[in-house]
């Protein structure tokens, strides 16, 4: 309020001084409108302390940000070339081909092992999906592929045997040739001939892998129909 009041008596003695030197050795001229002085006085005055409230609203406004440069988006993932020396599992079908083997992975699930000492097995595939429905005394072939996850060799002495329940008239497969031996990381596949019973009702049987020493392991795998 102070500093208004000196801006406005400055303006007022400006404008009063301005008009008497200008009038001087001339002819006495009508006295001045003092509101009309007054009123310029306000009006520059007014004008004034517009200008230093601007400046000070930009000295006081902060510093815009600046908008971020996107990221660039990833169009292709990189690609990793195989180790070398590489050797795929290896497959080896025991008896009989498996027509419409079907693939564990496919299925969303994998029937885990169970390891005794050096021997595991881990079921892959299979054939002849749970709850398929046989006449009675139809005969048909179920088959597994194990892979071996096991540190030893399934070779003489091993065998794929009926375990529990419903047996369907199946026979344990016994590995008595070299050309039937499946090394570690390497899988085989088993069928066994079954056949349906003649009484109407759902039928399941557990097979499993056993070792030379006699002891059952790896997966515990098994046979589901219905007959009807």
């Amino acid at each position: 309020m102070v500093r208004n009041r000196i801006l406005w008596a400055a303006a007022v003695a400006a404008l009063t001084a301005g008009l008497s030197a200008c009038n001087l050795g001339k002819a006495p001229e009508p006295t001045p409108d003092v509101n009309a002085l007054y009123t310029v006085a306000a009006e520059t005055l007014i004008a004034q302390v517009g200008l230093d409230k601007t400046q000070t609203a930009m000295a006081n406004s902060p510093t815009p940000l600046v908008s971020p440069t996107p990221l660039a988006l990833l169009t292709s993932l990189p690609t990793f070339a195989v180790g070398a020396g590489l050797t795929p599992f290896g497959t080896f079908t025991l008896g009989t081909p498996i027509p419409g083997l079907t693939p564990l992975a496919t299925q969303g699930n994998t029937t885990a092992g169970m390891a005794v000492g050096c021997n595991n097995a881990v079921l892959i595939g299979e054939t002849i999906p749970d709850g398929t429905t046989m006449s009675p005394q139809e005969e048909f072939t179920k088959g597994w592929s194990l892979q071996n996850t096991g540190t030893c060799a399934w070779d003489e002495g091993y065998s794929f045997v009926f375990k529990s329940g419903e047996r369907l008239s199946g026979n344990d497969i016994k590995i008595v040739s070299s050309e039937q031996f499946t090394d570690p990381g390497h899988s085989q596949a088993f069928v066994v001939h079954l056949q349906a019973p003649h009484l109407k009702g759902e039928y399941k049987g557990y097979w499993q892998m056993k070792s030379d020493a006699g002891e059952a392991f790896g997966a515990l795998v098994w046979v589901d129909i219905i007959v009807d």
